[in-house]
């Protein structure tokens, strides 16, 4: 299917200017509110709170005002433009991509701004308490927008049908192995190394001795989803992360069929292992990609040459139909 490119055009500006034209318009009413109260807020602003909405620790103002920027305005536009190299309006969970990138600017924004009003004029960050007043309008308003944006936004673009795959014939005795590797592309990877580092520079700044262990529970999914190796043999499919963890197998009597398919990680929520109903991925990108279906389900890695693989993956379940006949 050859999708015009005024038609290719227009869908990639309605949901890049619509998540980038929310973006810009929560940053600037975040700043303004941020320069209105600056001069009624304390020199330590409270910034976390426990179940109670007790404040049991605070940040410098400046050094708060800054952290509620990068993460409530930075941290989407970054993944935006992550995003947009991979393309997200492609596929059928373009739209409902689109909703999350618009909703989390909204919501953390809102979320930021209720906690600089809260520290208005008080005195010390003890006396601030937080009301779930501020953290329920926050989530609520990123649900509306996002819904609204997912249901204005045109439909995905379509995907490129998928590649012919020619099985690989084996005589009767013979037996292969194929090795694909599942990585991460450089944007994506900065993206995160960026991250990780903001909250390294944020645990040194703060003191806070608990934020290395959130750090330490961030880079270990990170590292264990960002490298696999897939393998395909006589025993079937094979993954596992560059840890060694989490790993997978699906045996050669369960797999029905095998392909190439181009995907986007806007399919599966976004990149590295992803699970959604009836589908696992191993995403780390956009384009063709190994598909293997087994009953109703389908496992999709985005390997180098994943031709190679589905051709051997179908050689064997065609060596598999000969040798029960």
């Amino acid at each position: 299917m050859t999708i015009p490119s005024t038609t290719e055009r227009r869908v990639r500006r309605a949901h890049l200017a619509t998540t980038v034209l929310v973006t810009a318009i929560c940053g600037v009413a975040l700043l303004v509110t941020m320069l209105v109260v600056a001069g009624d807020l304390p020199d330590r602003l409270a910034t976390h709170f426990d179940q109670s909405g007790t404040a049991n620790d605070d940040l410098s103002r400046g050094m708060a005002l800054t952290m509620f920027g990068l993460v409530g305005v930075g941290l989407p536009a970054l993944l935006i433009a992550v995003f947009a190299a991979t393309e997200w309006w492609r596929g059928e969970g373009a739209r409902a991509f689109s909703g999350f990138l618009a909703g989390l600017p909204v919501g953390l924004s809102t979320l930021f701004a209720g906690l600089v009003l809260a520290n208005r004029g008080a005195g010390a960050p003890d006396q601030v308490r937080l009301s779930p007043w501020v953290i329920l309008p926050a989530l609520g308003l990123a649900v509306v927008v996002g819904v609204v944006v997912a249901l204005l936004v045109p439909r995905g673009l379509p995907r490129p049908a998928p590649e012919t795959v020619t099985p690989v014939v084996l005589a009767p005795t013979e037996r292969a192995s194929w090795f694909g590797r599942v990585e991460m592309g450089r944007l994506p990877m900065v993206a995160m190394v960026a991250g990780v580092l903001v909250m390294v520079f944020a645990t040194l700044v703060s003191g806070l001795w608990w934020l290395w262990l959130v750090t330490a529970l961030v880079v270990l999914p990170i590292v264990a989803v960002t490298s696999f190796v897939v393998t395909v043999d006589r025993s079937g499919v094979t993954w596992r992360s560059a840890l060694g963890l989490p790993r997978g197998h699906l045996p050669l009597e369960r797999i029905t069929d095998a392909g190439v398919v181009d995907v986007s990680p806007a399919e599966f929520g976004g990149l590295g292992l992803r699970m959604k109903p009836g589908a696992l991925g191993l995403v780390t990108r956009s384009g063709s990609a190994l598909q293997v279906t087994h009953g109703k389900k389908r496992f999709v890695a985005t390997v180098d040459d994943p031709a190679t693989g589905a051709g051997l993956l179908l050689g064997y379940l065609q060596a598999g139909d000969r040798t029960t006949r």
